[in-house]
C-alpha cells in the first residue's frame, strides 16, 4: 500500500535533503525534476541517509527518514498525480532554483503545478499550501502569479478562482549551507533556519524550529542581501583569482575587508525595513559561517547562474542605495567583478553565458558594461546611473587584478 503523503516536494537536490527533509517530520515524496539518477539511488538505499553536520567544533551525524518516496518527473508521473489529488497532501514545497522562476512552456515548473492543481481541483480535494524555498524575492507569492498566469492563458476560469481562493502561497526563507555532495553522506553546516509567513500549516511545523512570522520580507531581504550577495561576490573572486573554496576566500585578509565593508557600508543600510533584526549582527554570523573550512563549498558551484542570482543579490541592493542618495562603490566593484568573470571564465555554468560572454569580453569596458548589463532577458536591472562605475572598475582589473579593485575600494570606504 503506497505511503500516506503529507508533503510534495519538487527538486531533489542536497540541499533539499539537508534542510526540508530536516524539519519535516510527516511524510515525504520528493521528486527530481532533471535526471533520475538521485532518485534512483536514493530509492536503492531505501530512502534513508544520512546528514553530517560539521564545523571547527566537531561533527553530529543525523539519519533522515522523513523521505518515503523519491520519484522523477515525468517518469514516476501517474504516482505525482496520485499524490497531488490526494485528501492526505497538506502542501507542495520546492527547491527548483532561481532560473526555474518563470513561464517557458509545459515543461516548466509553473505549467507543472498548474497541471497538479487542475488534477487536484477537479478530484474536489482540499485546499494545500504551495511554499516556495527557493531565494527569489516574495518566492511563494511570485511563483502564485506565474502559475495563475498559466491557467489564465487557458482560460480555466473555475479552475483559476479555485487556486485564488484555496490555495495558500506563504512566502519562505531558507538558510543552510550544503556544498555539492561529493559522498553519501551529505555534509552542511549546523546551522539551519527555516522562516514561513504565517499559516494554517504551522500546526505540523510544532516543535521543529521552523519560525512562523507576519512578514518573512526583513529575512528574505536580509538573507539574499547578506548571505547570498556575499557568496556571489565571493564566488566570484575565488574564480578570476583561482581560490577554490569560499571558505579561503573569505579569511583572505583583503578580500575579508572588503566583503565586511560591503556588508556594513552598503548592503545594510540598503535594507530599510528590518523586522528588528539586528543586521550588523546577522552579517557578522554570515562571515564566520562562511568561513567554515570543513564545508570545502567551491566558488565554481556558488558561481552558476550569475545572470538569475546577481539581479536579486546585488543589483537590487546598489537601486535601493540609489534611491535613498546613498552611493554604492562596493556593490559597483562586485558587478565589475562578475562581468570580468563572463568575459574570462571557460567554465561558465549560467543559462545566459552563450549571450553574455560575448558582450562582457569587448575592449572597451563602457561598451562592455553597457551591453551585458542591459540584456533583454534581465527582468530586474541595474540602474544605468552606475554603468560608468561599473566600466571604471572593470577597466582598473584588466590592467591591474581583482585584489587591486577591492583594496582600492576598501581604502577609500
Amino acid at each position: 500500500m503506497p505511503n500516506q503523503i503529507q508533503f510534495l516536494h519538487l527538486g531533489l537536490g542536497a540541499f533539499h535533503r539537508a534542510h526540508q527533509a530536516v524539519f519535516i517530520k510527516q511524510n515525504i515524496a520528493s521528486v527530481s525534476m532533471r535526471k533520475s539518477d538521485v532518485a534512483d539511488s536514493l530509492r536503492a538505499q531505501g530512502n534513508k541517509y544520512e546528514v553530517i553536520a560539521r564545523d571547527g567544533s566537531g561533527e553530529t551525524t543525523t539519519l533522515i527518514e522523513s523521505i518515503k518516496e523519491s520519484l522523477f518527473y515525468p517518469r514516476d508521473l501517474a504516482r505525482i498525480f496520485e499524490i497531488a489529488t490526494s485528501p492526505d497532501l497538506q502542501a507542495i514545497t520546492l527547491t527548483v532554483t532561481e532560473k526555474a522562476y518563470k513561464n517557458d512552456g509545459e515543461d516548466g515548473v509553473p505549467a507543472r503545478l498548474a497541471e497538479l492543481l487542475q488534477a487536484r481541483f477537479k478530484t474536489g480535494a482540499s485546499g494545500i499550501a504551495i511554499i516556495s524555498c527557493d531565494n527569489v524575492p516574495s518566492n511563494s507569492q511570485f511563483l502564485r502569479g506565474l502559475i495563475l498566469e498559466v491557467i489564465s492563458a487557458k482560460g480555466d476560469r473555475e479552475l483559476l478562482q479555485w487556486v485564488s481562493s484555496e490555495i495558500r502561497f506563504p512566502n519562505s526563507m531558507i538558510d543552510r549551507i550544503v556544498p555539492a555532495m561529493t559522498s553519501a553522506a551529505i555534509t552542511t553546516e549546523p546551522f539551519n533556519q527555516w522562516v514561513i509567513e504565517n499559516d494554517p500549516i504551522e500546526s505540523l511545523f510544532v516543535g521543529t524550529g521552523v519560525e512562523f512570522v507576519p512578514d518573512v520580507k526583513p529575512y528574505e531581504l536580509a538573507k539574499i542581501r547578506l548571505f547570498n550577495g556575499v557568496h556571489s561576490t565571493l564566488a566570484y573572486i575565488g574564480e578570476v583569482e583561482g581560490i577554490e573554496f569560499v571558505a579561503n576566500a573569505i579569511t583572505h585578509p583583503v578580500i575579508a575587508a572588503f566583503i565586511k565593508a560591503l556588508q556594513e557600508s552598503e548592503m545594510v543600510p540598503s535594507i530599510t525595513q528590518t523586522g528588528g533584526i539586528d543586521l550588523n549582527a546577522y552579517a557578522a554570523t554570515i562571515r564566520k559561517r562562511i568561513s567554515n573550512p570543513t564545508l570545502r563549498h567551491r566558488a565554481h558551484q556558488i558561481a552558476m547562474d550569475g545572470s538569475q542570482k546577481m539581479q536579486q543579490r546585488i543589483f537590487d541592493g546598489a537601486n535601493d542605495l540609489a534611491k535613498l542618495g546613498r552611493p554604492a562603490p562596493l556593490h559597483v566593484a562586485a558587478v565589475a567583478i562578475w562581468v570580468h568573470f563572463l568575459a574570462t571564465n571557460t567554465d561558465i555554468d549560467d543559462p545566459l553565458a552563450h549571450k553574455l560572454t560575448p558582450l562582457a569580453q569587448s575592449s572597451d569596458p563602457l561598451e562592455a558594461v553597457t551591453k551585458t548589463l542591459s540584456l533583454a532577458e534581465f527582468t530586474r536591472k541595474l540602474d544605468p546611473k552606475y554603468f560608468e562605475q561599473v566600466a571604471e572598475d572593470l577597466k582598473l582589473i584588466r590592467s591591474s587584478s581583482v585584489l587591486e579593485l577591492i583594496s582600492n575600494r576598501i581604502a577609500k570606504s
